[in-house]
């Protein structure tokens, strides 16, 4: 943990970003880039420790599509296609079933997306196409959320729900 003070579990029964590291990683590091990050400010050196090395399981999140915070490649990149999504105050999973996490990711794939507060009977099932490039079509149209974390890896994928209703 950056600070001593810093605690696993936060207000109102909340997981930390350091329970979540300390889950997936087995430390509890303060935050999602990658290695260390080295701050100096009048004469001041601080050290802030990330993901030291590439993750079994990945974690994407909703904040660093609002930039309040960078999730490194330690993270994005994990050995095992399955990715922790932090978004809209709540924890989900995206998992791929074709290949494996050293692969390059095809052009065209499925990711299955599971939410335990959705009430969700199956997966559902996502294709995401690197070879589109996704546009918003309108400034006032609504985005999932998810997708805003699906770009945050594949920046200007578009995404197919597949029929299924997209979740806002």
């Amino acid at each position: 943990m950056d600070e001593p003070s810093n605690r696993l579990m936060g207000l109102h029964g909340y997981c930390t970003q350091e329970m979540v590291n300390l889950v997936l990683t087995g430390q509890a590091t303060s935050n999602t880039f990658d290695k260390v990050m080295t701050l100096e400010s009048g004469g001041q050196v601080t050290t802030l420790k990330g993901i030291a090395e590439t993750s079994d399981i990945g974690f994407l999140s909703l904040f660093e599509h609002y930039g309040s915070c960078q999730v490194g490649s330690n993270y994005k990149c994990p050995r095992y296609p399955i990715w922790l999504v932090c978004s809209e105050s709540h924890y989900s999973v995206l998992f791929c079933v074709e290949r494996s996490g050293q692969a390059p990711a095809p052009p065209r794939f499925d990711l299955h997306y599971y939410d335990g507060l959705a009430r969700q009977d199956e997966p559902i099932r996502l294709t995401v196409d690197t070879t589109v490039a996704w546009r918003q079509s309108d400034a006032n149209s609504l985005v999932p959320p998810l997708e805003h974390c699906i770009h945050t890896k594949w920046e200007d994928a578009a995404v197919d729900w597949n029929g299924y209703e997209p979740i806002l």
